[in-house]
């Protein structure tokens, strides 16, 4: 696993079950990640940051674009 890993949340209590995170860096616990969220109504656009824990997610592709 590395930069730009797509992840899918599998824990079912989990908050962003089941979101697709973007991994921005892999930790000795489990990984740092990001959602990006698409402009809405108001012209708001970013992303949202996450820590996920080993155990709480699984490796489902790689990104093409990562944010810097």
């Amino acid at each position: 696993m590395q930069k730009g890993t797509i992840v899918q949340i599998t824990e079912k209590d989990h908050h962003w079950y089941p979101c697709l995170v973007i991994v921005s860096e892999v930790k000795s616990w489990g990984v740092q990640g990001y959602i990006s969220i698409p402009s809405d109504n108001r012209g708001n656009v970013g992303n949202a940051y996450i820590r996920l824990s080993t155990g709480t997610f699984e490796e489902v592709g790689e990104a093409k674009l990562v944010a810097e």
